[in-house]
């Protein structure tokens, strides 16, 4: 339910949260992103640059019991969102083989985290234990998984092989980052512009891309959190993490008579739920109190990248090449940038390509109905050899499925 695909696409689906959370941890970090991938008969490893996982994020993905995440309800443009990448991967190769062995080298340790099971209890059990290891920098996690260079086979997808795959993915990955480099196997993929801007996901949020709704789950999140470890947080603390609203002036302006609140002071005591006047009184304080991002702040990849990645990876026909993007606000307030690009290949023996991508990660399966429409209206046959391109960035995604693989345009 979490992953949201077919187990026999799970080992994508756990390569590209790993990817996804090693470019996101560069980039909080100021760090130009290296990803390096290594896949074996019986396993594969995702190793990046950044400045670790802490201790404390993986003991407690490790705790099935907690699910809220305060970072699940932060509204962003930002690769994950999913909130328990972690968990899904201590749990996958466990329900596929039986057992679920996985080494995670981090900040100085070696964590050994394997998952089986109680035969008395009939209920999974984990195992976790450290030991010292000498790690210069980033985080390496390997994941044990029998048979993952041999053909896998499915009912709803193409069979492949993992290595291979892993490979086109990998590859899709430069073509939405210009300033990651990236080494699967032989291939390096090379940043084409280290200086490349975007969007990063430590950037504050802006209150304009919440509804009530959303900034209460963000607020209980918050409170649920604070009941764990018991640190409270004020209101104008809260108020100065978003966007526009750093300045004193602007939150005593905004919290007004909620200067000496806590977040927890937003809870009806009668049955227990937020306060859903309280947000609305404050969301509006702080909408009124700061400006909306404009879409370009969003970041593009750009007709140059594209290009020059359609040509070297992709076998484009140079003079075929066609790239648009447009750069917009949508009706329910949220900024976006979109990008498309087509060309033919240069070998008529080559088949439809399409390459997807939200917020700088590509996609597993195509995420929209409309998008196959498209493609159909468009008369651009599975057979016929051109390559299509298409990528969205936005604070906020609405998606139809738990597993965020369909999106509702």
């Amino acid at each position: 339910m979490q992953i949201g695909h077919a187990k026999e696409l799970w080992p994508l689906a756990l390569l590209k949260e790993l990817v996804d959370n090693a470019l996101d941890a560069c980039e909080s970090a100021g760090i130009a992103p290296v990803i390096e991938v290594e896949v074996d008969e019986n396993s594969f490893t995702v190793r990046d640059n950044g400045p670790g996982i802490p201790a404390k994020t993986l003991e407690d993905s490790l705790n099935y019991l907690l699910r809220v995440s305060d970072k699940s309800f932060y509204v962003s443009p930002t690769r994950g969102q999913q909130g328990n990448a972690l968990k899904t991967v201590w749990a996958a190769p466990f329900v596929v083989n039986g057992n679920g062995h996985v080494d995670v080298w981090t900040r100085g340790e070696h964590h050994i985290i394997e998952t089986s099971i109680n035969r008395l209890t009939q209920k999974p059990k984990i195992s976790h234990r450290t030991e010292p290891e000498i790690v210069k920098n980033g985080t390496s996690i390997q994941i044990y998984w029998p048979g993952i260079n041999q053909l896998i086979r499915t009912e709803t997808y193409y069979s492949y092989k993992f290595p291979e795959e892993a490979k086109r993915f990998i590859q899709e990955y430069a073509a939405l980052n210009p300033h990651a480099r990236f080494k699967i196997a032989d291939k390096v993929f090379e940043p084409t512009d280290p200086t490349w801007k975007k969007w990063i996901p430590s950037d504050p949020t802006s209150p304009h891309w919440y509804t009530p709704e959303l900034l209460r789950d963000l607020i209980a999140a918050y409170i649920v959190k604070e009941r764990a470890d018991g640190k409270a947080k004020t209101v104008r603390e809260f108020v100065s993490e978003f966007r526009g609203l750093a300045g004193t002036a602007k939150q005593k302006e905004v919290v007004g008579n909620m200067a000496k609140m806590y977040l927890h002071d937003f809870v009806i005591e009668s049955n227990d739920e937020v306060d859903m006047e309280k947000v609305s009184l404050l969301l509006a304080a702080m909408k009124k109190e700061s400006s909306p991002p404009k879409p370009a702040v969003l970041g593009i990849i750009g007709k140059d990248h594209i290009k020059n990645w359609m040509i070297k990876y992709a076998n484009a026909a140079e003079k075929s090449i066609e790239y648009r993007h447009k750069k917009s606000v949508s009706i329910d307030g949220l900024p976006h940038v979109a990008e498309m690009a087509f060309a033919v290949l240069n070998n008529d023996n080559d088949k439809r390509r399409i390459v997807s991508g939200l917020n700088w990660s590509p996609t597993l399966v195509l995420p929209a109905e409309e998008i196959s429409a498209l493609l159909q209206k468009m008369r651009f046959d599975p057979h016929d050899p051109v390559i299509v391109f298409f990528h969205i960035a936005r604070p906020r995604f609405q998606f139809v499925d738990r597993g965020k693989t369909r999106l509702e345009l």
